[in-house]
């Protein structure tokens, strides 16, 4: 055998020696305690037993020596355990060589823990005689608290045979006294708050009242009640009298608090007016509540000592009801139509927001879980988008009333020169919207000056709210304005086509839309940014406004000149009594036309426009007439030119009497000098035209050498005398 061999089988058989020096001072300990625990349990249990099976007790837990034997078992059970870990740890003995010692070890902890199941049971009489004292002596937390603590271990307990009897037995005596405690804690709550209802014919009163006799008692039930979580439970029906009955109708009716002291109590009544048919206001409701939670407080609350106030306990009890209630039946019910002011939305905000904060305050619920702080941020944002969309409501429904239904003047006559005046006639002008547009006068419907009154009226409210609300008005004003652009022509497309005064209408109400929309300017009413934004928003609508009713004025002027261009070109060539007829009924119709449009359009349409308009139709009468007599060269006898000449004339008086002052037509219409020259041509005879080509200027300007030769061929017979004429005219 080597020499490290023989070292190793040394120093095994010394380890061996120890462990089994150990062992041996050990296992005698262990068998101690083992019997020391057996011992006792069994007494334990047999003391149970006769307790709370038999009910007849033989041995007292003094008697026993209890107290003593139990300290000491834990005391030297618990030594023991250090001494077997130490024993492990040093020698790092595996389990299956002192196998026999740790199944010993794992009976006396299986003993152990049933040693401690029996001390529960056979310490609950103690406990339950010590609930009794306490409770006498209104240490109400204390004995309630220790009879849940054995509760709380005896349902964790299991027993065989009579023992699990016995642990039913003391279980139901734990539950029956708990019983009793709470129930008296219930008859001393009862006696310190209490609320009532008496209803009559015109009123309801409700009182509340809180006894103020022995505040020191009134603590410790309070105390009591919050600490053994029995004030939720208590709670209960004054929750749902407080949220079904008073809630429900300090909501719906106004109602007069008042307090009454007598003596030992504080009284707190609300006595619910039926008659008053006035709803109360936002204020009123939330000035009520305000007083009933700070009673509360200030009677219960100021009394309960714990980590939470009154109000924070019962608002576990009626928070969410409590806030439904609100909403649903007081804010949501309590809104202001659409037709009150934004101020009126702010003033509400504002109370909301007070409300809010003393229910925080006062702990009723936290400040980022409130269900208000919703309405606060976004009730001003509900009630403008409420009153906007009311405005496109109403937009929508003065819509579908006629053109013509109801009509007013707007505007003015303006004699002076000014850079910003809103002449249809002008072309390519530059409108400063820094400056005041004028607006000339002009009759349009009602319903539009009224869309732009409410626009008005919505424009000078919103500056009071914050700018985003500004912001969004614009684009509502931005969907009025298209939407008059895209209903009215759907709506009145007959009446656009066929109605001269709706035509007339449409114009001016497009015109004016354009012209209100630009503003007085805005820089002089609103805010910059606003009136910035105003301006850019709605350049591109107010452009297609003005488009809009030129072109309905345009197609319709178009129409009546096609008209006239195919009445008067449609009788047939040569000149006879039958053409002329055809040729005089379609100057007629034409003139007749134009009266018609006089009657419905002056003092209707802007003077310009209606100038602008009338001289269209006549500078395509002219031309017609000027064509229909160039048309053809073939001589025409002395009688119908006669007739032609009277003809132009009649035509000029009747165009000149559509404008109730005189206007410069040589400026509006380009032919105008030479279709009034033409009478005179007709007239004159073959010399007196020769003098005035050579001496009348406006002659030469108006007509070609080549036109007024024509008229001398179909006037006068071919002979040397004409021919001679026809050369001088160069």
């Amino acid at each position: 055998m080597s020499l490290l061999s023989a070292v190793l089988l040394e120093a095994d058989k010394a380890t061996t020696k120890d462990i089994k020096n150990y062992l041996d001072e050990l296992s005698p300990k262990l068998k101690d305690l083992n019997e020391r625990v057996q011992m006792l349990s069994w007494s334990l249990q047999q003391n149970f037993i006769d307790t709370y099976f038999h009910f007849t007790p033989t041995k007292t837990l003094e008697q026993l020596n209890y107290k003593n034997r139990k300290a000491n078992i834990l005391f030297d059970y618990s030594k023991f355990k250090e001494e077997v870990a130490l024993f492990i740890e040093k020698f790092q003995i595996k389990d299956a060589i002192i196998e026999d010692f740790n199944n010993n070890c794992k009976k006396l902890e299986k003993s152990v823990k049933n040693f401690y199941d029996l001390c529960v049971v056979a310490e609950g009489k103690w406990i339950l005689d010590k609930a009794n004292h306490e409770f006498g002596r209104f240490n109400y937390i204390d004995a309630i608290l220790s009879i849940k603590e054995l509760q709380s271990k005896l349902c964790e307990l299991k027993f065989e045979g009579n023992g699990t009897k016995a642990l039913e037995n003391l279980t139901a005596q734990s539950e029956n006294q708990l019983a009793i405690y709470t129930a008296q804690l219930s008859i001393e709550w009862e006696d310190i708050f209490t609320w009532s209802e008496k209803k009559s014919v015109h009123n309801i009163l409700y009182t509340l009242s809180v006894l103020q006799c022995d505040p020191t008692l009134m603590k410790k039930i309070l105390k009591s009640l919050y600490v053994t979580e029995r004030m939720n439970a208590e709670l209960g029906l004054f929750s749902h009298f407080f949220i079904e009955k008073l809630l429900h109708n300090v909501i719906r009716y106004n109602c007069e608090i008042f307090t009454e002291d007598p003596i030992g109590a504080l009284v707190f009544n609300i006595k619910i007016d039926l008659n008053d048919r006035n709803k109360p206001n936002f204020q009123t409701i939330f000035n009520n509540l305000t007083a009933i939670f700070e009673f509360l407080q200030s009677t219960l609350g100021s009394q309960l000592e714990a980590d939470k106030t009154f109000v924070e306990v019962f608002a576990d009890c009626i928070q969410d009801k409590f806030f439904s209630k609100i909403i649903e039946d007081c804010i949501r019910n309590n809104l202001p139509s659409c037709d009150s002011s934004y101020q009126h939305y702010k003033n509400i905000v504002i109370e909301l927001d007070l409300f809010n904060k003393f229910l925080i305050e006062q702990k009723f619920v936290d400040a980022d879980e409130s269900p208000l702080n919703r309405y606060i941020n976004d009730t001003e944002c509900v009630l403008y988008n409420k009153k906007c969309n009311k405005l496109l409501s109403d937009v929508r429904n003065l819509l579908n009333n006629s053109l013509s239904y109801c009509t007013i003047s707007v505007g003015s006559t303006n004699d002076i020169v000014n850079d910003s005046i809103l002449d249809v006639s002008q072309k390519d002008i530059i409108y400063d919207l820094s400056n005041p547009l004028f607006l000339p006068k002009s009759v349009i419907s009602q319903n539009v000056k009224q869309i732009m009154t409410m626009i008005i009226e919505h424009l000078e409210e919103s500056v009071k709210l914050p700018e985003k609300y500004s912001t969004q008005l614009v684009m509502y004003i931005k969907d009025i304005a298209v939407m008059y652009q895209s209903i009215v022509p759907k709506k009145f497309k007959v009446n656009l086509e066929c109605c001269p005064l709706d035509i007339a209408l449409f114009f001016n109400n497009c015109f004016y839309l354009a012209h209100s929309l630009i503003g007085p300017p805005w820089k002089l009413t609103m805010p910059a940014e606003l009136a910035d934004l105003l301006n850019t928003t709605l350049l591109e609508c107010i452009q297609d406004l003005r488009v809009l009713g030129l072109e309905k004025m345009s197609l319709y002027l178009q129409c009546q000149k096609n008209l006239i261009t195919q009445k008067i070109e449609a009788n047939e060539l040569p000149w006879t009594y039958e053409s002329y007829e055809t040729f005089d009924c379609a100057i007629n119709y034409a003139v007749t036309l134009m009266q018609e449009l006089k009657n419905t359009w002056y003092n209707i349409l802007p003077t310009r426009m209606y100038e602008l308009s009338m001289c269209t139709l006549i500078q395509a009468l002219c031309q017609s007439m000027l064509d229909r007599i160039f048309a053809d060269t073939k001589s025409i006898c002395e009688d119908l030119v006669f007739m032609l000449a009277v003809r132009f004339e009649d035509t000029i008086s009747e165009l000149l009497s559509l404008f109730e002052e005189p206007i410069k037509f040589e400026n509006k219409i380009n032919m105008w000098s030479k279709f009034i020259k033409m009478p005179q041509l007709l007239k004159a005879q073959m010399l007196e035209i020769a003098d005035l080509w050579q001496n009348d200027k406006d002659l030469s300007q108006s007509y070609a050498c080549e036109d007024i030769r024509m008229i001398i061929k179909m006037r006068f017979p071919d002979d040397k005398y004409r021919l001679k004429i026809l050369k001088d005219i160069q």
